[in-house]
Order: structure tokens, then sequence, then C-alpha cells
């Protein structure tokens, strides 16, 4: 008899733990499962010590009742999660919270399209010894002087534009204002030589490089999904800036590489002559510029967020000085030139309009962080 009980109690020990236990994975036991389920406990053990004192006869009885008592546990635990049910938390893939208000950006671009500066020098490079002012032959000797191009500039135009700009986001218009520097280079390399020999040369490598610091004032117009939208992006935004560009200059250098004896009269002369046909020449003009295209933001659990645009955007390059001269096309085009030459400075001003297509990519920061 007492080993039946003993067994009978274990049984509603069990029970009890089971029944607590769904209970505590459920995340509902609260004061209110807890006085249930302890008040249920109480009733099984005096159920537990009747049947001790009860007849054999009986105890099946009561093991049935029991029985039912403690799994009365389980369901009245199941009742009260069911109606003690805590709101379900976030799921971990949602989407973040929209980026608004103040950010400042750092980006980076590419752009990919034409600079007329590039190929108003590359047209005019020197292919002949005449072009340099020199002849075949020098001081009576019958060796003649060879001049040969190694090496012509890319004929496509890269440029990765950086930018930092400061931004006012709103769900359906954003503003911003950008300071952006980009430089462009190229380089053209010849070489002067004896034809005779290899061992007297003159390597000459001239550059053209062009850069631009400018300011932008954009403003962005929110485009409707049900029009245009990007998977996974918080919102689609068409583009139109304008632009000026104080410093907006260019720089046509040259360096010299001498591999001859420094006793060898002639082809000292000749680098002397060269180096006056290649001389150096920089100037600074004023530019204004445009951009239209489309962007995206998007937002990130950090609160950090991103944009990236695919625009057309295009300048207009004009009043270049230079010592307070203005230069000309011809200045470009003539090399070994007084720059304040007549032959020069009567010429064409020295104006062009760029094209562009342009890729850009800015992280964008929270001026103030958001407290959780």
């Amino acid at each position: 008899m007492r080993k039946r009980v003993d067994i009978l109690c274990l049984t509603a020990a069990a029970m009890f733990i089971l029944a607590f236990t769904v209970a505590v994975n459920a995340n509902d036991v609260d004061a209110v499962n807890i006085n249930t389920v302890d008040t249920i406990n109480t009733n099984t053990v005096n159920s537990v010590d009747t049947v001790d004192a009860a007849n054999a006869d009986n105890v099946d009885t009561n093991s049935m009742n029991i029985t039912h008592t403690v799994g009365g546990v389980s369901a009245v635990n199941k009742d009260s999660s069911e109606s003690g049910k805590r709101p379900p938390a976030s799921k971990p893939d949602a989407d973040p919270p929209p980026l608004l208000g103040a950010c400042w950006g750092f980006g980076v671009g590419l752009s990919v399209g034409t600079v007329p500066i590039f190929p108003m020098w590359q047209r005019n490079f020197p292919n002949t010894l005449r072009q340099l002012g020199l002849p075949d032959t020098s001081n009576g000797e019958k060796t003649l002087l060879r001049y040969r191009v190694t090496e012509s500039p890319d004929a496509f135009n890269f440029a990765l534009p950086f930018r930092l700009s400061l931004h006012s986001i709103g769900e359906k218009r954003s503003f911003s204002f950008s300071v952006m520097f980009f430089r462009n280079s190229k380089e053209f390399q010849s070489t002067l030589d004896i034809s005779d020999t290899a061992a007297r040369r003159i390597n000459i490598l001239e550059r053209l490089s062009y850069y631009s610091a400018s300011i932008e004032a954009a403003g962005d117009l929110a485009i409707p999904p049900i029009f245009f939208s990007v998977d996974g992006s918080q919102q689609t935004f068409l583009s139109l800036a304008l632009g000026l560009s104080p410093i907006n200059a260019f720089t046509r250098e040259c360096e010299f590489e001498n591999d001859f004896n420094n006793n060898d009269a002639r082809m000292q002369a000749v680098a002397d002559s060269v180096k006056k046909t290649f001389a150096t020449i920089s100037g600074n003009g004023l530019s204004f510029s445009w951009r239209i295209g489309i962007s995206v933001i998007k937002q990130y659990p950090s609160g950090y967020g991103s944009e990236l645009g695919l625009y057309y955007s295009g300048s207009y390059s004009n009043l270049f000085y230079s010592d307070g001269v203005r230069l000309t096309e011809e200045h470009i085009k003539t090399r070994g030139t007084d720059i304040n030459a007549e032959s020069v400075t009567g010429g064409k001003p020295l104006s062009f309009l760029s094209n562009q297509a342009e890729f850009r990519a800015t992280l964008l920061v929270p001026t103030a962080r958001k407290k959780n």
C-alpha cells in the first residue's frame, strides 16, 4: 500500500513539474497562474493523503481522481497561458526604422564621359622633329635624330569624385549641400635619340592634369512606389542639382630624362631646345554644373544608411586665366610659344562643355544618434 502511495506521490510531483515547465516555456507564468498551480497541487497532495488512509479497495478510484486532478493542472495552466498571453516579440528580420532627419554624407563616385580639354591637347601632339623645331642633323654630323611616340594617352576619361555632404531627409523630399573634388590626368610619352645607338637618348613625359573643387545644392523628390521603386530600399528619389566650381584648373607639365654623356654637346643642345618646346603652362577658370538622375536610400539596423545614385551630369567651363592673361585654345594646342604672344592671345578663348555619366555611393551618418 505504501509503495503504491509513493508511486502516486511521484506521479503527482512529475505532473507538477511538467505543468510548471509548460507554463515557463510559454512565458505565461504570472501571479494568477502560480496561485492556481499552488492551489491545485495542495488539493492533489490532500487527495494523496486521503488515499493513504483509505481502504485499498478505493485506491484505484482515488488514483483516477488524482490523475484527473493532476491533468487539470496542465489544463488550467494552458487556459491561463492563453488568457494572459503577451504580445509577440518583434521579428529579428523586421525592417529597421526609416532614416529621417539630418545626416552627414561621405561619398565617392565613378564618372565616365567627355572632357574636351584632353582631346584638344591630344590632337596637337608633336609627331615630327620639325614640329619640335629640330633639324634632322646638327653640327655637320650625318647621324640622324629620331623622334618616336612611345605611349599615347587613354581614349577614355575616368574620374573618381569625392564628396562631403549634409543631408536633410524627409519622407517625401530631401535636400543636400555638398563639397566635391576630383582630379583627372593623362600622360604622353615620347623619345628623342640618335638613330645609330640607344646610348644617346632623351625620354620625354608630358602630363595634362585637370582638377576641380565645387559646391553643389541638390533637391530630391520621392517617386511614388507605384511608378518606380527598388526592392529593399527606404525610398527612391528623382534628384536635381546645381553646382559652381571656383577652382577649375589645369596644368600641363613635362619631365625629361637624359640618357647620354654630359659631355655630349649635340644631345645637350637638343635637350635645351626641347625643354623650351614643352614649357609648363597652367590656368584656373570657373565652371557651372548641373546634375539629374535617380537615387535610392537604404537604412540599416545600426542606424546608418546609404545612398546610391545614377546620374547624368554636365558642366560648362570658361574664364581661364594664368598670371592675369586670358587663356585661349592656342595655349593648349601650341607648344614653345610665349604665353603673352599675340599669336596665341588673339585666339578663341578657352572654354568647353563636359558631359558625363556618373555613379555615386554615399554613407549616411545621422548627426544625432537616437537612443534605444
